[in-house]
């Protein structure tokens, strides 16, 4: 998973903690992984970390 910029997601993760950011980002790989679409996927990763 890139943080290239998707919807204003990555203004999103610049707000957060490094720790809470780097959550966002595995969990979004995953949902990723798992067949979700990138914009999706890191939508919810930063909603879930």
């Amino acid at each position: 998973m890139t943080m290239e910029n998707i919807n204003g997601a990555n203004d999103r993760l610049k707000e957060l903690t490094l720790q809470v950011r780097e959550k966002a980002l595995a969990l979004a790989s995953g949902y990723e992984n798992n067949g979700m679409n990138a914009n999706e996927a890191l939508q919810k990763g930063i909603a879930e970390a």
